[in-house]
């Protein structure tokens, strides 16, 4: 670790406190310089304490020149956990801000996301967390897709539907004080798959969640993920969440979207059998589940499943 982190020095820092923001990164070196550039060019007043977190591998100590006053870049090594959850945690814990905020090591802030946030948390004290609309950077021909948040507040309810993806993990800023009341995120998640909605989860039995509506970050959907190609990990952990969540079998809707999603990856992984009985499982819950229609058509003979899911991701059916 390279030093203690800033201390605001804004003139009136109740309007403008130290917001921290936690960046796990492992293998991405230009990827995160490019991140690191729009965190440090937000147009927010108060000091950013921004945070690198290397997973299995190196300090990268260079990253501390791209630092300016008010946006000083402290690097450290995940010392939790490996994995997502184990260096979101590191960064929680050595924050020294008022709010953490979230992003990944391939995603892009635009200028005003830490100035807005900011401005929506400190309006609504009851507010555990904010996210933020997004524009998913798809690459090629295939355009951008642009989704404002829907709902100012996200209940509990939706998130038992779906991810929502204005709650992304590159838009999530929270009060360091409600990982007191919701926990960390969870180590023991199988591959570190959807830590962020398994927080959001919890987070909502405790308190509120909400999205300011106007587009703040950029998605990129135009390079791998780490978890293309690994069915078996995004599996296995929906199995996880599954069963830590028994709530979720209470939305008709949500519960086949995840057992969908669950047998779309196992059928993708080989096992069409298997993926064949879940789909079905999921679709006597929720007829219309595109995942379990799409795992249906991976399990079926003649089928290359890898052909067959980029062509789902093209019409916004990815496994996440």
């Amino acid at each position: 670790m390279t030093g203690p982190g800033p201390v605001p020095t804004a003139p009136d820092a109740e309007k403008t406190p130290l917001v921290s923001v936690a960046i796990p990164t492992r293998g991405r070196p230009e990827l995160l310089r490019e991140t690191l550039a729009t965190i440090v060019a937000q147009d927010y007043l108060g000091d950013i304490e921004i945070m690198v977190i290397h997973d299995r591998e190196e300090i990268d100590l260079t990253l501390a020149e791209l630092s300016v006053p008010g946006r000083g870049i402290v690097s450290m090594v995940n010392s939790r956990t490996p994995g997502l959850a184990g260096g979101r945690n590191t960064g929680v814990l050595a924050s020294h801000g008022a709010f953490v905020a979230s992003c990944d090591d391939d995603d892009l802030w635009h200028a005003s996301k830490v100035t807005r946030q900011v401005a929506r948390l400190l309006a609504d004290p009851e507010l555990l967390s904010v996210g933020a609309g997004i524009r998913l950077l798809m690459g090629g021909d295939r355009g951008n897709v642009d989704w404002p948040a829907r709902e100012a507040v996200v209940s509990h309810e939706r998130l038992l539907q779906n991810r929502v993806k204005e709650l992304h993990s590159s838009t999530l800023m929270t009060r360091r004080t409600a990982f007191d009341a919701a926990g960390l995120y969870d180590e023991e998640l199988p591959f570190g798959y959807g830590e962020d909605w398994d927080w959001l989860l919890r987070a909502t039995t405790v308190g509120k969640v909400g999205a300011v509506e106007e587009i703040l970050a950029d998605i990129r959907k135009d390079i791998p993920s780490w978890f293309r190609d690994r069915s078996l990990n995004t599996a296995t952990a929906l199995e996880y969440i599954l069963a830590k969540h028994p709530d979720l079998a209470d939305s008709r809707r949500g519960h086949a979207r995840i057992l969908g999603q669950i047998a779309a990856a196992r059928a993708a992984a080989g096992e069409r059998r298997r993926g064949a009985r879940i789909a079905a499982k999921a679709l006597s819950r929720y007829p219309a589940a595109p995942h379990a229609w799409l795992a249906l058509a991976v399990a079926g003979p003649g089928i290359e499943p890898r052909r067959m899911l980029t062509a789902a991701r093209r019409f916004g059916r990815g496994l996440s």
